[in-house]
């Protein structure tokens, strides 16, 4: 009776890691350029100088790829503060969020959310790793801010939060670009002097 042995060897063509970087490069340029909507397998091939056959090795389809493409450049780390002053923690995690999405990542990211309206496994992949974790530490943090006693009577933390992070989401979700640090941080200001006890 003859052995069979099962072949260890991967299926197709080794996969290349400057490929892969090419064709993520490419959707991002056209997730930053065209938008969700236009962000195609065909472009992206297109784009990247390779065949569709070569992305669908790598990614399932176009929400899998959009995903991993805004993942690969912006920075997940969330740099959030704890100083005891709820107002400074929430300055310096708005303008640092801020210089993050600032031009084609916030471009992109506008696309990302725009795409979510559109297919689940983008809006859940923008809500589990980019909102949720700034949205719970926000919460979190305005909860504290609340019982430490730094907000000004009759604030309602919910709304708090509205007025201090729709400058910077606000402008992305109508296809602008963030405001600049200086204009940001007068927002910032506007909306701790209503918020915040000094």
């Amino acid at each position: 009776m003859a052995e069979t042995f099962e072949s260890t060897k991967p299926r197709g063509r080794p996969r290349s890691e400057q490929s892969r970087e090419a064709i993520l490069i490419a959707a991002l340029k056209i997730l930053v350029r065209d938008g969700y909507q236009k962000l195609t397998i065909e472009g992206v091939a297109r784009e990247a100088g390779t065949g569709k056959s070569t992305i669908y090795r790598w990614w399932d389809g176009r929400s899998d790829l959009a995903i991993d493409a805004f993942f690969s450049a912006v920075d997940e780390t969330l740099d959030l503060q704890d100083t005891g002053s709820a107002e400074a923690d929430f300055r310096a995690q708005i303008l640092g969020m801020a210089n993050q999405l600032r031009g084609p990542t916030g471009r992109a990211f506008a696309a990302m959310l725009a795409g979510g309206r559109d297919s689940p496994a983008v809006a859940s992949a923008v809500r589990k790793r980019w909102l949720d974790p700034r949205r719970d530490w926000a919460r979190r943090r305005i909860a504290w801010a609340a019982k430490a006693g730094q907000l000004h009577e009759g604030v309602e933390p919910r709304a708090a939060l509205a007025l201090l992070y729709s400058p910077l989401y606000s402008p992305l979700l109508f296809g602008n670009d963030i405001p600049a640090q200086k204009d940001l941080a007068a927002c910032v200001d506007l909306a701790a002097q209503a918020i915040f006890r000094r």
